[in-house]
């Protein structure tokens, strides 16, 4: 595999003219139709809701205030920061997407030995294996660094910073400090590789540079289910067994709830397959309502969540 040139200037160009195409770049997680499928997934929570379309409008947007306006801007820095960091970081990522795929590879060669050189995979069925074992084993990561920032105290002082809207909207899903967003990244991209490496090597092909960086249809799928509702006042809930499987915005609006009740539970970011498997699921009933931040008392102490080991409580 070869390295493809990086020019940091060329980089820092790149990144902000993909602020000019956040509407119009389908690698952009604000593409136009992400934007229409929040409306349809407004539209169904206020059907189910009973189809009184004022209240869930008031719901869903709560009533401006000083701190939510003080809010927003902070929100939007941290959109714009992050959003640099694939393009200026491309090198690193790309490396440890590259270690990932190669130890996939290591992993696999006993049982299926090595790929003819300049093999690719290129049967539908096989892109969409790859795709989906690189899509969901960067979740699985997440899911763990996401845990790991709320389990050790250094880790959630970073991590509190999300935490701390009392108003939920879709930009705050980007509230990180980049010293974080880049560990969640790292970790994200390893394990895709090594996701891509395995499937590879079992099919017979190689990995290029394209492969591991480019943009999953997995990705784009699950922009375009509600992701933006995840983070926002819009309580979409999905039926029991599917909230099992993926994670709903009601389930990850729990997350953001001040209650100490609701600290561990729901890490996932699209499978909620984790958080069933590792104790931390937490299906509210579709009633449920939640107040979001820390609560003047956490935010005062900084205090850590419970501790990672808690014994998970039954679900609703």
């Amino acid at each position: 595999m070869t390295r493809p040139d990086y020019d940091p200037i060329a980089a820092t160009w790149n990144w902000l003219a993909s602020l000019g195409r956040i509407l119009t770049d389908p690698g952009s997680p604000f593409w136009w139709p992400t934007i229409i499928a929040a409306v349809i997934g407004f539209a169904i929570a206020a059907a189910v809701a009973g189809g009184n379309w004022r209240a869930a409008r008031a719901e869903a947007l709560p009533r401006a205030n000083a701190r939510f306006w003080r809010q927003v801007p902070v929100d939007l820095g941290f959109m714009v920061v992050n959003s640099s960091i694939p393009f200026l970081a491309a090198p690193l990522l790309l490396m440890v997407s590259a270690v990932g795929a190669t130890i996939g590879y290591f992993l696999m060669l006993p049982f299926f030995g090595p790929p003819e050189t300049g093999t690719r995979i290129d049967t539908a069925a096989a892109m969409a294996l790859a795709g989906f074992v690189a899509f969901a084993a960067g979740d699985f990561a997440l899911y763990w660094s996401h845990r790991l920032f709320h389990r050790f105290p250094l880790l959630w002082r970073a991590h509190r910073l999300h935490h701390a809207p009392e108003f939920l909207t879709p930009i705050t899903a980007f509230r990180f400090w980049p010293q974080e967003q880049i560990v969640h990244i790292i970790g994200a991209v390893f394990m895709s590789g090594l996701g891509l490496g395995l499937v590879a090597t079992m099919l017979g092909a190689s990995v290029g540079p394209l492969t591991l960086l480019g943009v999953n249809v997995f990705s784009l799928a699950w922009n375009l289910a509600f992701s933006h509702l995840r983070h926002s006042h819009v309580a979409l809930s999905f039926p029991r067994w599917l909230s099992h499987i993926l994670v709903s915005p009601h389930m990850h609006q729990v997350h953001h709830s001040v209650e100490e009740r609701h600290h561990d539970r729901n890490y996932a970011t699209v499978f909620a397959l984790w958080d069933w498997m590792f104790g931390s699921l937490y299906i509210p009933d579709p009633k449920e309502r939640f107040a979001f931040g820390l609560g003047e008392e956490a935010a005062a102490q900084s205090a850590a969540p419970v501790p990672l080991d808690r014994t998970a409580r039954a679900a609703h």
